[in-house]
């Protein structure tokens, strides 16, 4: 019985298409026409302003940070592990850190609106929080950022650890100012500009 409600079901939703597509296009067969005229007031879900690089890449963490760098660092607990698009996670055994590359949105745009700017060895940046220490997320996460300004947009320098997990837990925002200061030397503020 079951079955033949499905078949039944599936074959209505088959005429109703049908139905649809002809009242849509009641002056005959639906035509695909080629043409060499060019495409304008084309509408696109970029985001704005696009900052013009020919580098996609300019700086990828997981690849251009050697490796006895982080090590010495403390930040090879586990491998370095590449996630999607140029992030690449580190692990320093009580906490974490994420760091990424931006290229297609600026330095501005990434910042919220309770961030410090502060200047690390000569660079523009700032820091925030993304998930404070308060009672209830206590639980879970505790999250800082600091972003640095570069020429093709922008380095994101995340934190994260366990209040829970974390044995010490660390000072999120002075570990990570720290850890800035030690990675700076490494990260690549220019991209090849198109222009």
């Amino acid at each position: 019985m079951v079955a033949k409600l499905r078949v039944l079901a599936a074959l209505c939703a088959l005429v109703a298409a049908v139905v649809v597509v002809s009242q849509s296009h009641p002056g005959g067969p639906l035509q695909v026409r080629a043409t060499d005229i060019p495409m304008t007031n084309v509408t696109t879900s970029i985001k704005y302003p696009v900052i013009e690089t020919t580098d996609p890449d300019p700086f990828n963490p997981c690849r251009d940070i050697p490796l006895d760098a982080v090590a010495a660092m403390g930040l090879a607990f586990t491998p370095p592990q590449p996630e999607e698009a140029l992030r690449c996670k580190y692990d320093a055994g009580n906490y974490q850190m994420a760091i990424e590359a931006f290229v297609w949105k600026t330095y501005e745009e990434a910042l919220p609106t309770d961030a410090i700017e502060l200047d690390i060895d000569g660079h523009r940046a700032a820091q925030w929080w993304v998930m404070k220490p308060t009672d209830w997320n206590n639980r879970w996460w505790i999250t800082c950022a600091i972003g640095l300004k570069t020429s093709y947009g922008l380095i994101q320098q995340t934190m994260f650890f366990s209040p829970i997990y974390s044995n010490p837990p660390p000072d999120c925002m002075q570990t990570n100012l720290q850890r800035a200061h030690d990675l700076i030397p490494y990260y690549k503020f220019q991209g090849d500009s198109s222009e």
